[in-house]
């Protein structure tokens, strides 16, 4: 098998996961917003917009698509802003930890 092949498979093997964890209809923006904040909530620590946007996966992402891809995430319950934080400083809601 080829190293294209063996991505591809992977890629398909995500997109089930995707599905079952019920974010397979977020855009690509959203999920890698989402990505991004998981591996940045490390134990459950808050993180800030300016870390998930300077993230590897959000390479190239335009500000206007990143902010409101991050609105939306919010807006649908994925990512909470912290209490008594200020106003750019997140965590994951249930829906992805």
């Amino acid at each position: 098998m080829t190293s294209f092949a063996t991505i591809a498979h992977l890629k398909e093997l995500l997109l089930g996961m995707e599905r079952d964890l019920g974010i397979g209809d977020l855009g690509e923006i959203q999920k890698d917003i989402a990505y991004a904040a998981t591996i940045l909530s490390k134990s459950g620590v808050d993180f800030e917009t300016d870390e998930i946007r300077r993230h590897s996966l959000l390479e190239g992402v335009s500000r206007s698509s990143f902010f409101r891809a991050l609105k939306d995430l919010v807006d649908a319950g994925y990512l909470v802003h912290s209490d008594g934080k200020r106003r750019s400083t997140y965590h994951l809601s249930d829906k992805l930890k």
